[in-house]
């Protein structure tokens, strides 16, 4: 059994959620939506980090010429524009990083492995339709004991996510 993807849903009360698939059914856990003061803090960063390299490029460059004497300083200037770059790169690739969902081989050691995770196994399942509404993908969940599941996402990766399990799940 393994993963075959994850999406960010919505559901009826305007939840936001992680949807993870596996074969033998899926698990969601609630997710943080980025909001416009995130996305208002991570502009900033972005142009701090432009200017500073910005900034120490075009100091390399106009030393180079204005203190044609020091050639020194314009590649220590240099190696500090390249610092820059690569420290603005590391921090990105932590910050994607540690964004990420966990990997898990099946949904019952997803659901057991993450705090708030639910899971909807595919013994749960009675039939599952996958529809398009305006730019959304809607996946209707039935279960055999319980209120139908509804999941939204603008993302078509959800139909793709649930197109082996409709109009019924797998069996094995």
């Amino acid at each position: 059994m393994s993963s075959r993807g994850w999406v960010s849903v919505r559901d009826d009360a305007d939840r936001w959620w992680l949807l993870t698939a596996y074969d033998d059914g899926w698990c969601t856990a609630p997710v943080t939506v980025p909001t416009a003061a995130d996305t208002r803090r991570r502009l900033r960063a972005f142009l701090a980090w432009t200017v500073a390299v910005g900034g120490l490029f075009a100091a390399a460059v106009g030393v180079g010429f204005l203190l044609p004497g020091v050639t020194w300083l314009p590649w220590v200037l240099l190696a500090a524009c390249l610092g820059a770059v690569a420290a603005a790169a590391v921090g990105a690739a932590r910050r994607r990083a540690a964004r990420r969902p966990p990997v898990f081989g099946s949904s019952a050691q997803h659901a057991a492995g993450v705090a708030g995770a639910t899971r909807v196994g595919w013994d749960q399942v009675r039939a599952v339709a996958v529809q398009r509404d305006g730019h959304e993908d809607v996946v209707t969940v039935a279960l055999r004991r319980g209120k139908p599941l509804v999941y939204r996402s603008p993302d078509r990766t959800l139909g793709r996510l649930f197109a082996l399990w409709s109009p019924a799940p797998p069996t094995s």
